[in-house]
């Protein structure tokens, strides 16, 4: 479980790969959602399938699983930053696939849009982008989140009845929302006006019964060439409720595009 150091800071990160010596592969950067989730969300639904075709890197972004916690630097652009730096240090010159799920995925598209020579196409899961009213959106949700975990109550349930991962990460969540600027860092993100300009290869997909249509129908309206997929009788938990047909779609996406 490496801790490798980037952007000044302690990030956790991972690597698979069964690539034969010498052999050269696609490389593939896998990107998380927002506060209570980690690299494992990838690792245990589609990071080992992948591996077999293409070189996989996961990372616990800034605050997130095991990487450091700073008191400040959370905007979409200070992850975008985190993640140059580690292809940077990991020597990867050539243009990588993103993979990213919710929070992962506007990252991605930021980074895309930011540097383009360094992203070869973009496979995204609930892509979860500012539009107008995000930033108080999402500032509110995080608040009543923090506001919740705060409550002793819930943490006296969750050391009696959850399991003690469970239990580490919500007081792990609590504190990230309670004692950085992830909040204030959110609500002040701007509107994004520039999906016009993403020039690589984009799916896209969504469940039908999400929150979040609107950024579905603006990904596939704005983004050259997008392809959407609207999965029924889902939400924005896509990723862990149909793994097996993400497993499918992203295999055969990276045989198209690689």
């Amino acid at each position: 479980m490496p801790i490798e150091q980037a952007n000044g800071l302690k990030l956790h990160t991972q690597h698979l790969s069964t690539a034969a010596e010498g052999e050269s592969r696609p490389q593939v950067v896998m990107l998380h959602g927002l506060v209570i989730d980690n690299l494992s969300s990838w690792y245990y639904t589609l990071a080992n399938p992948v591996a077999m075709v293409a070189d996989v890197h996961l990372v616990d972004l800034r605050g997130h699983g095991r990487s450091e916690m700073p008191k400040t630097g959370y905007t979409v652009e200070d992850n975008v930053d985190d993640l140059v730096a580690l292809l940077d240090l990991w020597g990867i010159t050539e243009p990588v696939h993103l993979f990213g799920n919710s929070f992962g995925g506007v990252v991605s598209l930021a980074l895309a849009h930011r540097h383009p020579e360094r992203v070869a196409s973009l496979f995204l899961i609930e892509a979860h982008f500012a539009v107008e009213g995000w930033g108080e959106h999402m500032a509110g949700s995080l608040a009543l989140a923090a506001f919740g975990l705060d409550e002793d109550a819930v943490q006296d349930w969750l050391a009696e009845n959850a399991d003690r991962k469970l239990s580490r990460m919500a007081k792990r969540s609590e504190r990230f929302l309670m004692e950085t600027s992830l909040i204030d860092d959110l609500q002040a993100e701007e509107p994004i006006t520039w999906l016009s300009e993403i020039a690589c290869p984009t799916y896209a997909m969504y469940g039908a019964e999400t929150d979040i249509m609107d950024r579905a129908l603006e990904l596939r309206d704005k983004v050259p060439g997008c392809e959407l997929e609207i999965v029924a009788d889902c939400s924005h938990s896509l990723l862990t409720e149909q793994s097996g047909l993400i497993r499918e779609r992203a295999l055969a996406w990276l045989d198209r595009v690689t």
